[in-house]
């Protein structure tokens, strides 16, 4: 399916970390300007940052909680979607930690601009601290709903200098009170994060429906989606197309809905819903979030693919690699999809112990285009440890410790 440039497509994540969050005691790292100089698979990197990226982890290494981590913005600063784990109170703060506060920070790159957002909550809706940094200087800085520091002339650059702080009482994010009661001109960093926020999806292919963050509110079914969109012809051609089903797609009217999916056999149609596969209803959540790619800034697929055959995986995978519009971060345990025919070393992330660490950031190895990353990957070579490495300068360097701060 061809995609368009985002309107904002400018707009990009630099970098996120988290810390004290559910099972991220110590601080993690999501470094996406940690680019390496391989001259093979250069779709992957865009405006100098890391554009595709697939985070590989064993089972409860924490992936799903690095995405509620990383969307926990959305909620902060926008009415879209969440999701009922992300908001829970018990289990909002790490259970290892002697801190009250999950601390998150954001930074982001639109054109030559760095735009730093961090906050403290402790708890899912209670902020206890904020700061907002362009280029280095801050904005402004609030702790327990206060201002402690305030750039009158950045906050006029911002679009903000009229604006009345009385009526701030702290119940929302004051970054948040600041979009919402000032003119934004789209060449102000509030407008930037405030559109890449509200265009930010994430959503998982597992049994339990259509779950997802960001980019709309509510719940919609794919069903009726297909039909009321008339993409239910367009839907088998995707099935047949990238799986390999030859099935026959249609719609019929009963007498308790005006029109369903079904799958048409020789004798009789039945309803999609009751004979699909879990890998087609992936793939059916898939096709109907992929409609919608073209309008997100940033998309977070959870267990991928969960219910994929590896050669659907991958085909999956270089599908997803087309998509020009936003950035992507894919998660899964299946090491079939690690190969430098479908990216390359920097483009590989692992998760483990609550840490993040790249394939080309955890061996002193040169990487070449030729190497077997996943019979790499099978030894230990990207196991860290007391390997040396290579930083981005060339040099020899070593792991970080696990704070990475």
């Amino acid at each position: 399916m061809a995609q368009r440039a985002s309107n904002n497509g400018n707009t990009m994540l630099r970098k996120f970390s988290v810390e004290n969050y559910k099972n991220f005691c110590d601080k993690a790292v999501l470094d996406f300007t940690a680019v390496r100089d391989y001259s093979f698979s250069k779709d992957c990197i865009r405006n100098g940052l890391l554009d595709k990226a697939v985070l590989i982890g064993k089972n409860g290494s924490g992936k799903t909680n690095l995405g509620f981590a990383l969307f926990d913005i959305v909620y902060t600063l926008t009415d879209n979607q969440s999701e009922i784990h992300q908001t829970d109170e018990q289990s909002f703060i790490n259970g290892d930690s002697r801190g009250n506060e999950a601390a998150f920070c954001y930074e982001f790159q639109h054109g030559d601009s760095i735009i730093e957002y961090s906050y403290r909550k402790s708890s899912p809706f209670k902020i206890t601290y904020e700061k907002l940094a362009v280029g280095g200087k801050t904005v402004f800085e609030i702790e327990d709903a206060k201002l402690t520091s305030l750039d009158a002339q950045l906050m006029s650059a911002i679009g903000a200098g009229d604006l009345q702080f009385s009526a701030y009482g702290g119940s929302l994010a004051f970054f948040r009170y600041v979009a919402h009661n000032t003119p934004q001109s789209p060449e102000s960093p509030v407008y930037w994060i405030t559109d890449f926020v509200r265009r930010m999806l994430y959503f998982r292919s597992v049994q339990d429906g259509n779950v997802y963050i960001g980019l709309t509110k509510g719940q919609e079914s794919l069903d009726q989606y297909l039909i009321e969109n008339n993409l239910v012809d367009d839907f088998q051609r995707f099935l047949n197309d990238t799986a390999g089903f030859e099935m026959k797609l249609s719609t019929v009217d009963t007498e308790a809905m005006p029109s369903i999916v079904v799958q048409r056999f020789r004798k009789k149609p039945v309803l999609l819903s009751a004979v699909a596969s879990s890998g087609t209803k992936a793939l059916e959540l898939y096709y109907y979030w992929s409609r919608r790619f073209d309008d997100a800034s940033f998309i977070f697929i959870d267990e991928f693919d969960a219910f994929y055959h590896y050669e659907l995986a991958e085909n999956m995978l270089r599908n997803v690699l087309k998509i020009r519009s936003a950035q992507i971060v894919l998660t899964t345990h299946n090491t079939g999809l690690v190969g430098n025919d479908l990216l390359r070393p920097d483009c590989y992330l692992m998760i483990d112990d609550g840490q993040i660490r790249s394939f080309s950031g955890s061996t002193g190895r040169e990487i070449r285009k030729g190497h077997n990353l996943e019979k790499m990957l099978r030894k230990g070579e990207f196991d860290g440890g007391d390997n040396p490495v290579h930083n981005r300068s060339g040099e020899r360097a070593t792991i970080p410790e696990k704070n990475m701060s």
